[in-house]
């Protein structure tokens, strides 16, 4: 068996400090599309690379966007040198990033991955859920996003925290500028969605819909829109996401300031 403790150190070296490892049985609800990633995987490794704070908080919603950018690159990154490393030992690992695989067909238009990183964090005991819903860990808060491996190693799995990390002081549900939050977790994932994927895959059907119907001499004016010009710099950056509220306003793990 794999100390967990030696893949820690390898993601750490690559950008993801916080690291944890599951057993797939553990994920049943995930089961069948772990193994169609890798058949035969027994384990999977969860971990979580920050954000910068001063960005999520900043009031420029591209300055969080680059920074959330950052963030899933780092853990791509630390995903890729841990599955290497397990390479290099004689097993098999594939990284996963928190975006793909996804399923893109309705009903969830992209709204389920193939891992839930989430609860797998829970599982790994590298956080706890928060009353945003996030996985809140003790060195970051919510101020993280999440990738790890999928591998047939037999890793030394980590257990559930005893509490979880959040402090239910409700900050997040208050910053919600939706009210999709109503503490304990629970989400309104379609007001939540309307606000955080504003710029994202209903947004470009929609546009395109628009467009496509639109009368001849309003066809130019709704190309050059503004949401024609947001959805372009979406896909040039790669990141659309528009709300990072929840995350900015839990106190959890929050750097201490002079």
């Amino acid at each position: 068996m794999i100390p967990i403790t030696e893949v820690s150190f390898v993601a750490g070296a690559h950008g993801a400090p916080v690291c944890g490892a599951v057993r797939v049985e553990a994920l049943p609800d995930h089961r069948e599309e772990i193994e169609t990633i890798l058949p035969g995987a027994k384990s999977v490794v969860v971990l979580a690379a920050p954000h910068s704070r001063s960005a999520i908080e900043s009031r420029n919603v591209q300055v969080a966007q680059y920074d959330t950018i950052h963030a899933y690159g780092e853990a791509a990154r630390a995903s890729h040198a841990v599955a290497l490393w397990l390479e290099e030992k004689g097993c098999r690992a594939v990284a996963v990033p928190a975006f793909i695989p996804i399923d893109m067909a309705p009903p969830r238009h992209g709204m389920r991955g193939a891992v839930d990183w989430r609860g797998a964090g829970v599982a790994a005991g590298i956080g706890g859920y928060g009353q945003s819903g996030l996985l809140v860990t003790r060195e970051f808060g919510p101020a993280v996003r999440l990738g790890g491996v999928v591998t047939d190693a037999d890793l030394s799995p980590g257990e559930p925290l005893a509490g979880t990390p959040c402090v239910a002081c409700r900050k997040c549900v208050e910053a919600c500028p939706m009210g999709a939050l109503s503490g304990e977790g629970r989400i309104d994932k379609r007001k939540c969605g309307d606000r955080i994927f504003s710029g994202g895959f209903r947004a470009w059907r929609n546009f395109l819909v628009a467009l496509v119907e639109a009368p001849a001499e309003k066809r130019k004016e709704t190309a050059g829109s503004r949401l024609s010009l947001d959805l372009w710099q979406n896909f040039m950056t790669g990141n659309y996401y528009y709300c990072f509220a929840c995350q900015a306003a839990c106190p959890v793990g929050r750097p201490s300031r002079a």
